[in-house]
């Protein structure tokens, strides 16, 4: 039956804070939300019942209870009676003792009494159930229309809307949004929804159901109770909740828990510069990204840091300020610009707009009065068609700082991989020289031995084992039976002609788009045509798993958005355990603190 239109819904004012800058809608805001919480929980069982009867009972006994206990109680009533007809027939007393662990027994025992012999009666109605010598049932409204089963449910004895929207999605497999206490709660503080005019007001589901897409509801409504006990509880943990982009409330509550020196991160990307420095201790004030897949990574994998989709070039440093209140003077401006003006991959255009984005970066760390300033990118900047950048950024990062350039060789950081990059790195002039480089943690395999200095992995090494898997394998989220977790470790499914074309390319070799990998070390990783480099020994194209092991990655960092748009988030981030070595060398150059 084709749903009701619900009307739509009262949106709170957007022109403040996070939201107001990025220019999301409430809808848009529920979809990113839906996606990082999916990332976060993945749908994990909250313990709910197919058969409908038993559904609607253990919705009955969780609310106002916690979790173990009420599932402890409901386990208790089934071992004792194994029929619903037996606990209709016992004595109240007997039924209150077993109900008893989970409080307000004589209460509940009123209700499941009324609720049983109300499907009682209408069992005998409909001639099912102990009229036709079984137990009771409530099977026959998988028949029923969305609506006319959701208000049957919502007639019986203890059901409210929000319970009868519970069994209707968890039992019955509708596309039906159950409003509890957990959901209520998040949505309200994200401003996608209008508080309650007062405790006691009754939650209109319409509202929801005008933002919430129907595909969504069910997940969503399991990973917002999984958030809501874990983390966006009454005294919220706003520093461990991925949601914080979009919540000014939580924003504001991270700004009086700030500690260690604070970095604001420009094009931001998936996160690699970012996640670095956060390793090395930094606080991320604020991230910027204009992709909306990037930005959900970065959001995903770094908790309490909030996020903005915004168009860098378009951010003033009087945003920035009004975003972190109380930021004060931040320790670290980083910026990862575009590269694809001056890439070797790229069309090399020395007017490209994107050459001229770290101007951008420069004018918002002078006005902000950053400390040090970090801009990354590719060694192609030297020199673009005979158009030279370095000194055109030098001399822009020098009008109020010492600035220097350094290449960084990722292999000397533990990262099998020859990616080269330069790295500008600046200090404010009244705090002392330009930074250094710093000193290689490790050194390739093969190279002669200095003290000190662990060898580098080999690529070979760092690909070997589970991720192992045959071309066109759906593995985005897979759990092995040792509990191992795969994330984003699906491969391209080739045709049977590609595969033979593969098969002839030898480790180094091949185009840009089918470069086989070598198995001691990478070239830089490029994801041509939106697909990584061939695999060192398997007939395909290497994983977005594979490709971020390279990089230095954990596994547990996931990456989010379809898998067409996860290769670029790796190929362009600056490797994690770089960026940490950068940013513990640069403590060192900051004010030492009271």
């Amino acid at each position: 039956m084709t749903e009701r239109r619900p009307r739509r819904a009262e949106q709170p004012s957007r022109a403040p804070g996070l939201l107001g800058i990025q220019g999301l809608e409430a809808q848009d805001i529920v979809e990113r939300v839906a996606e990082l919480l999916e990332v976060t929980y993945r749908s994990a069982d909250l313990g709910n019942i197919e058969d409908i009867l038993s559904e609607t009972i253990y919705i009955l006994l969780s609310l106002n209870t916690r979790e173990r206990v009420y599932q402890t109680v409901y386990r208790a009533l089934r071992r004792t009676y194994p029929l619903w007809v037996d606990a209709l027939s016992c004595p109240a007393e007997e039924l209150e003792d077993v109900l008893r662990p989970g409080g307000l027994q004589a209460q509940r025992a009123v209700y499941i009494k009324s609720l049983l012999r109300a499907v009682y009666k209408d069992n005998l109605c409909r001639g099912v159930g102990p009229a036709a010598g079984e137990d009771l049932t409530l099977e026959y409204l998988r028949s029923f229309p969305d609506e006319d089963a959701e208000a049957f449910l919502d007639g019986l004895p203890g059901i409210g809307t929000k319970s009868a929207r519970c069994v209707m999605a968890y039992a019955l497999g509708r596309q039906r949004f159950a409003v509890d206490t957990h959901v209520d709660r998040i949505f309200t503080r994200l401003g996608v929804v209008p508080p309650k005019k007062s405790s006691a007001s009754k939650v209109d589901h319409r509202v929801f159901d005008a933002i919430v897409p129907p595909k969504l509801r069910k997940q969503l409504h399991m990973n917002l109770v999984h958030h809501g006990r874990a983390v966006c509880q009454r005294n919220a943990r706003c520093g461990s909740c991925v949601l914080v982009s979009f919540c000014d409330e939580g924003v504001t509550r991270l700004r009086s828990d700030a500690a260690g020196p604070v970095a604001i991160d420009l094009f931001a990307g998936a996160g690699g510069l970012g996640s670095g420095f956060r390793a090395a201790g930094y606080r991320t004030a604020l991230a910027v990204e204009k992709d909306r897949h990037a930005a959900q990574t970065y959001r995903a994998n770094n908790p309490g840091v909030p996020v903005i989709e915004v168009d860098v070039a378009t951010l003033t440093a009087g945003q920035i300020k009004e975003l972190c209140t109380g930021l004060g003077e931040p320790d670290a401006v980083l910026a990862g610009t575009p590269c694809q003006g001056y890439s070797a991959a790229g069309a090399r255009r020395p007017d490209d707009t994107k050459n001229l984005l770290y101007a951008h970066v420069v004018a918002l760390a002078e006005q902000l009065k950053a400390r040090l300033v970090v801009i990354e990118n590719v060694p192609g900047v030297q020199r673009v068609n005979g158009v030279g950048f370095v000194d055109r950024i030098l001399g822009a990062l020098r009008r109020k700082h010492e600035a220097a350039r350094h290449e960084l060789r990722s292999s000397d950081f533990g990262v099998p991989q020859n990616r080269r990059r330069l790295f500008f790195l600046a200090r404010r002039r009244d705090l002392g020289g330009a930074p250094t480089a710093p000193t290689p943690t490790h050194q390739p395999p093969g190279t002669v031995r200095s003290a000190g200095l662990a060898e580098t992995p080999r690529l070979q090494d760092r690909l070997r084992g589970a991720l192992e898997l045959g071309a066109g394998t759906r593995a985005e989220h897979v759990v092995l039976p040792d509990g191992t977790e795969l994330l984003n470790a699906s491969t391209m499914r080739h045709s049977r002609e590609v595969i033979e074309k593969i098969k002839a390319i030898k480790p180094g070799r091949g185009p840009i788009s089918y470069r086989r990998l070598e198995r001691d070390m990478a070239r830089t990783l490029v994801a041509g045509h939106r697909a990584l480099p061939v695999h060192p020994w398997l007939h395909r194209t290497i994983s977005v798993r594979e490709a971020a092991r390279i990089q230095g990655f954990p596994d547990s960092y996931v990456f989010c958005g379809p898998p067409s748009e996860q290769p670029l988030q790796v190929a362009n981030a600056v490797p994690p355990p770089v960026a940490q070595a950068l940013a513990q060398h640069l403590l060192a150059f900051l004010p030492t603190r009271g």
